[in-house]
């Protein structure tokens, strides 16, 4: 990642709300630390990773409270993350957020990509934090632990408020143990060399009873001019667009995406390898993600989706949808749709 890296803004109105919470003034903290009010505390801005640490370390010392991070997370709503947080709550399956957290993890911070993996008992998300030689932009214990438990209250917000991890690891140095567990429900490893959560991979391709397909696509779309706006120089967002643009006609090669944006091919995957990816991985992302709105959504054939996706058949389609979630598209659709039925009656 190039320049400094920054969080959203969400994250401090989130701290803000916490010290509230527990009696104490934030003007005080804020003023200590020449920040602006209106500028930290608008969930859109952007503050860089090395003031949202400062003030979150502060907060941690002012509270005198190890559990501080406890109380930031039940203060995530959806506003917290601009148009990704409403995105997040209208969709159709824990799974489904997951890929869209993965997919805009840049709206939570430039200095932690998420990953989603998984196998068959499992499903493993991963803050992969940026351990810069000087460590500048590194995500600092505070907010790591902060959204790892982010995560588990948005989980219980969309799912069950009973929802809890398999196991979290965290690289976070090992303090009330045994609270953190009662709060997530599950084993905490602190001092790991990870920051990951276990899930159970069955409770994540249930039908969440909010999903709004609608929403999806109207918060997707604001997501990704948000993302656009955020620096018009993003190699990552530029090539996005450029993939969508022609998508319909055939996903383009590289060479074609390089000469758009006037580089060579060479320069392009660098700068997509710098930024955590590789022009196959976007594409596979963009396609995947773009397949399970259309089908969510339930308006058009296998066939017209098969094309906007630049497949040149639906065995095509069909065989990478089976690839990237494990069945057909047509299967997937059933499912979603009795899961849909279900949860209406």
């Amino acid at each position: 990642m190039d320049g400094q890296g920054d969080v959203i803004g969400g994250w401090l109105v989130a701290l803000y709300k916490a010290l509230l919470w527990k009696g104490i003034e934030p003007f005080e903290l804020l003023s200590k630390s020449d920040v602006c009010m209106e500028e930290v505390t608008s969930v859109g801005s952007r503050v860089p990773v090395k003031l949202c640490n400062k003030l979150f370390e502060q907060s941690a010392l002012l509270t005198d409270d190890p559990l501080l991070p406890i109380k930031v997370s039940q203060c995530i709503v959806a506003t917290t993350f601009h148009a990704l947080g409403y995105a997040l709550q209208a969709s159709s399956s824990l799974q489904d957020a997951f890929s869209r957290l993965v997919h805009y993890d840049r709206v939570l911070s430039s200095a932690c990509r998420i990953n989603l993996t998984e196998d068959e008992q499992f499903c493993y998300l991963a803050l992969n934090l940026n351990d810069s030689a000087d460590n500048i932009d590194r995500i600092g214990t505070q907010l790591e632990l902060t959204m790892l438990l982010s995560i588990i209250k948005i989980c219980r917000d969309l799912s069950n408020p009973g929802f809890s991890p398999v196991k979290i690891y965290t690289t976070v140095p090992a303090r009330c143990v045994d609270k953190f567990e009662a709060h997530s429900g599950c084993p905490i490893e602190f001092n790991s060399g990870q920051s990951m959560l276990v899930m159970d991979r069955k409770l994540l391709s249930k039908r969440l009873p909010n999903f709004a397909p609608d929403l999806v696509s109207l918060s997707d779309k604001a997501a990704d001019d948000y993302l656009a706006g955020l620096d018009c120089n993003d190699v990552v967002s530029q090539v996005r667009s450029e993939v969508v643009s022609v998508m319909a006609t055939g996903v383009p090669n590289i060479d074609f995406v390089a000469g758009k944006l006037n580089f060579s091919q060479r320069s392009l995957q660098r700068k997509l390898n710098d930024s955590g990816t590789s022009y196959k991985d976007l594409v596979e992302n963009i396609r995947q993600t773009t397949a399970v709105q259309h089908l969510d959504q339930n308006r058009l054939s296998l066939g017209e989706i098969s094309y906007l996706l630049g497949f040149s058949n639906v065995a095509n389609f069909s065989r990478a949808f089976k690839r990237w979630k494990g069945i057909t598209p047509g299967a997937y659709r059933g499912e979603h749709e009795h899961s849909k039925i279900a949860v209406n009656l």
